[in-house]
């Protein structure tokens, strides 16, 4: 196998683990996920055709076949075929109740889905995107996570999906963690079967690793997009005083400790807001 065709494989299967030093010069054991180019061949999952373009504030566009749907967040509708209906459920009034409501709500989500559904009897397509510049991320169960297992994201992380995916919430009954480590009391909780996928929002350049059963790295605690629920997550102090007060980056960082799966990102949302009000407010500032 050349190097034209390593680069490729590594580029048409997103957030998996390369032995590959084109994916990892240093051989840290980190991947860098670079998204595929606009002409990159497409992916079927479930009966649908799916393919991101772009290489960053992306799009995802899927087939519908007769008679499906697509289930996604509130604002991330970009086009869609003609003959194809848009429908919203309010989770806490739909069949699933509070049940199915208040997971979503406490992980991060809106209390209503979004429903693209194809009545026709051809296949239709839409275009999605997130609703603030990100990348788009596929987390496929059987491939990227366990096929029945869950992920543990970010609150607010999950974009769409494909198959039978479940979003609910992950409760961090531990106040140094919950307080500290950037994830909050409540965290995204992202689970479903083999061949289903979850997409998530990402800022910035994402980053994967799997850690070994006795492997931990420390991580800015804003950093982390998520990770296998078989993830330890903890806190480790930034040095002392001082380096709390002027290091930029608060009094502990977060530590994640194997076995399992981590995806990191390098400018995650409240980053981003940040950035931009600072830039903002300071060319309001009157010159002489």
């Amino acid at each position: 196998m050349d190097e034209e065709e390593i680069v490729v494989e590594a580029e048409t299967v997103p957030l998996t683990a390369e032995e590959d030093n084109t994916v990892d010069p240093l051989l840290s054991g980190f991947a860098w996920y670079r998204p595929p180019p606009s002409f990159d061949k497409q992916h079927t999952t479930a009966e649908h055709n799916w393919k991101i373009t772009g290489h960053d504030m992306q799009v995802l566009t899927s087939t519908v076949p007769a008679g499906k749907q697509i289930q996604t967040e509130v604002g991330s509708f970009v086009y869609m075929h003609p003959d194809m209906k848009t429908e919203v459920q309010f989770t806490l009034c739909g069949s699933g109740g509070c049940s199915e409501g208040c997971p979503r709500i406490l992980g991060g989500e809106s209390c209503v889905k979004v429903f693209l559904k194809n009545e026709t009897n051809s296949d239709g397509y839409v275009g999605l995107t997130p609703n603030y510049p990100a990348k788009i991320i596929p987390i496929k169960f059987g491939v990227n996570a366990d096929a029945g297992s869950s992920i543990i994201a970010q609150p607010g992380s999950y974009m769409t999906q494909i198959g039978d995916v479940k979003v609910g919430y992950d409760c961090d009954c531990g106040p140094r963690t919950c307080c500290c480590a950037g994830f909050g009391a409540c965290r995204q909780k992202i689970s479903g079967p083999e061949d289903s996928i979850a997409f998530v929002s990402a800022g910035g350049t994402v980053v994967y690793k799997e850690l070994g059963a006795d492997e931990t790295i420390i991580v800015d605690t804003r950093s982390v997009l998520a990770h296998s629920e078989t993830v330890q997550l903890g806190i480790t102090p930034n040095g002392r005083f001082c380096t709390f007060l002027c290091g930029g980056e608060g009094c502990c960082s977060t530590t994640l400790s194997g076995p399992g799966k981590v995806w990191m990102q390098s400018l995650n949302f409240s980053k981003f807001k940040e950035n931009i009000q600072i830039t903002v407010n300071e060319s309001d500032i009157p010159t002489a």
